[in-house]
C-alpha cells in the first residue's frame, strides 16, 4: 500500500494555519500531533540538510520559522552518545523521531517554582520512543533526551517560538541549579522569510 507523500513544505503552511487558528495551547497541540505524525511517517519528506549533524552535541537545524517567529520547525540530530540537559521549553513543543530511537525522560517540578535560582524536580516518566512517535509538551513541559542507539538518529520538532534564540533553563537533577541558556541553531537550511 503506498502513502501519500507529506512534504515539509506542506507540514509548515498546515502548522502555520493551525497555530494562527486556534487560540489555546492544548488546541494547537492536538491539531499539530497527526500532521507531524503525518509528516514523520512520510520517508524523504524532509531534505536531508534538515539532519546535518554536529560531532561535539545534538544538532538542532532551522527548517522554517515565519517572519512573525510564531513557531519553528526544527530537525534535530543525534549521534550515538549525544544527549541533552534536563531542559524546559518555556513554550509548547513536539518531538516526532524521524528515523532511530531516543531516550526520554520527563520530569516535573514539585516547588512552588518562586525560587528563580534552585528547582526541585522529579522524574515522571522515561521511555525509548522509536520512529514514527510524536512527544506533545506544554510550556511547563521539561525533559532530557539521548540517543542510546548505536546509529544515528533524526527528529522534527515544532515549538511556539524562535526556540534557538530563545532563554531557556536546564536543571541539575542533584542539586536543582537552575541555569539560563540559548541553543541557537547550527545551520539555517533556508530564508526563514520565503517559505
Amino acid at each position: 500500500m503506498q502513502t501519500e507523500q507529506y512534504s515539509a513544505k506542506q507540514f509548515a503552511r498546515d502548522v502555520d494555519a493551525n497555530v494562527r487558528k486556534y487560540p489555546s495551547e492544548s488546541e494547537v497541540l492536538r491539531h499539530l500531533k497527526p500532521l507531524l505524525a503525518k509528516l514523520i511517517r512520510s520517508p524523504g519528506s524532509v531534505p536531508v540538510e534538515a539532519f546535518t549533524p554536529r560531532g561535539d552535541r545534538f544538532a538542532m537545524n532551522l527548517i522554517h520559522m515565519p517572519r512573525d517567529e510564531m513557531f519553528s520547525i526544527i530537525g534535530g540530530v543525534w549521534h550515538p552518545g549525544q544527549t541533552t540537559p534536563i531542559h524546559d521549553h518555556l513554550t509548547w513543543a513536539l518531538i516526532g523521531v524521524y528515523d532511530g530511537e531516543e531516550r526520554e525522560a520527563l520530569f516535573r517540578r514539585t516547588d512552588d517554582g518562586s525560587n528563580r535560582k534552585v528547582a526541585k524536580i522529579e522524574k515522571v516518566s522515561e521511555r525509548i520512543n522509536t520512529q514514527g512517535h510524536v512527544t506533545v509538551l506544554s510550556h511547563r513541559g521539561i525533559h532530557r533526551v539521548d540517543n542510546i542507539s548505536g546509529r544515528l538518529t533524526t527528529s522534527i520538532h515544532v515549538y511556539g517560538r524562535d526556540i534557538g534564540h530563545a532563554e531557556r533553563h536546564s536543571y541539575d537533577p542533584v542539586t536543582g541549579e537552575i541555569s539560563r541558556f540559548v541553543s541557537g541553531y547550527c545551520n539555517v537550511l533556508r530564508d526563514t522569510e520565503r517559505f
